[in-house]
């Protein structure tokens, strides 16, 4: 009967061994979930502190793109507007040349000398068009005026040749 409570005492600790050792697994199982937990928090904390820093820069640069998209479209439609004004420029001078070469040919036959005016080259009449219907002797229609920059360049026929003088230079041949 004595080997009876000895063993009884001795499976009693045993168990409250077991017990205190599952007990100490249990908190060191829970101190090291909660580790592991805090571990996670900081880390997915990171993650969208950077999501945000990365979500910042790219505002920035759409910001930047749209400011220089908005540029872009800007100088576009001055380029556009400033084609417009020199097709019309160029449409208008294609069509004064063609008045002035009729007007020589004209003058060339009631003169009664034969002047050689070469024709307006077919490309510029299908680029720029034609006479605008205007007669050999018909002054060119009133046009708005031209803008500062396209008046520097605008081209005035009379300063540079005078059809009368060039005819009496050929009366005396």
């Amino acid at each position: 009967m004595s080997v009876a409570p000895a063993t009884e005492g001795s499976a009693r600790r045993s168990a409250a061994a077991a017990a205190e050792e599952e007990e100490e697994r249990q908190r060191n199982r829970k101190r090291s979930n909660r580790l592991s937990a805090q571990r996670s928090r900081i880390k997915k904390q990171q993650y969208v502190d950077g999501l945000a820093v990365e979500a910042e820069q790219l505002r920035r640069e759409n910001d930047a793109m749209r400011a220089g998209a908005g540029a872009v479209l800007q100088r576009c439609r001055l380029v556009e507007q400033e084609n417009r004004v020199l097709a019309a420029h160029a449409r208008e001078l294609c069509s004064a040349l063609q008045l002035r070469a009729s007007q020589l040919r004209l003058l060339g036959e009631v003169a009664g000398v034969p002047l050689d005016v070469p024709d307006v080259a077919d490309h510029l009449v299908q680029l720029y068009g034609g006479d605008l219907g205007m007669t050999p002797l018909s002054p060119p229609p009133l046009l708005p005026p031209l803008p500062p920059q396209i008046e520097m360049l605008y081209f005035q026929p009379d300063s540079v040749m005078d059809p009368v003088s060039m005819l009496q230079g050929y009366e005396n041949i």
